[in-house]
């Protein structure tokens, strides 16, 4: 007798084969993921300090002070002079669209950012506010976090005007509202 085709169990070990490399596969390509996200969130932050160097050296808002700029996007920001104009483009929009917190922005490779402050007691020089009446001109610092932990990261990467970056798996815990690297964060590679 002459068949054509494939019979049931023949068909059901294909398809277990298949079940089986797949099972092996797919954690393996989201960790990849999750490595390639946390490099380009660290690339992103060192992109970030060279943006705010640029944006002090030119008095951008016109007021008579050299300063750091206290956003990624709006008015007198690293994307912007005027708000929604992308005039200035000293980042670009997709980063600028990334600041706020996990669910309001919209994540750049999988990351959220917010410009910061403040700097904590950790901090090289210890705790003070960056902001002088009302003008960013004694430091900045940058937090970014993943807009989904564990599923585009895990670690939470910190910057500030000394220009090394840190980092700390912080469990999915929320933006950092200080640069205040304690002796639980790690200088990144």
């Amino acid at each position: 007798m002459n068949r054509k085709g494939f019979t049931l169990i023949e068909l059901m070990i294909v398809v277990a084969i298949i079940a089986i490399i797949a099972a092996i596969a797919i954690p393996s390509l989201l960790r990849s993921r999750m490595a390639a996200n946390q490099t380009a969130a660290a690339a992103a932050c060192k992109a970030f300090a060279e943006a705010e160097e640029i944006y002090r050296r030119t008095d951008y808002d016109a007021d008579g002070v050299l300063e750091y700029a206290q956003t990624l996007k709006g008015a007198n920001s690293l994307l912007e002079k005027t708000a929604n104009a992308g005039d200035l483009a000293l980042v670009d929009k997709t980063f600028g669209l990334a600041e706020g917190e996990a669910g309001t922005a919209v994540p750049k490779a999988g990351y959220v950012f917010t410009v910061l402050t403040a700097q904590g007691a950790s901090a090289t020089g210890g705790s003070r506010n960056y902001l002088v009446s009302g003008n960013m001109t004694l430091g900045y610092g940058l937090s970014a976090v993943p807009g989904a932990y564990d599923g585009t990261g895990r670690d939470t990467f910190v910057i500030s005007n000394n220009g090394t970056i840190f980092q700390k798996d912080n469990g999915g815990s929320t933006h950092e509202t200080q640069f205040n690297p304690t002796s639980t964060w790690a200088a990144a590679e």
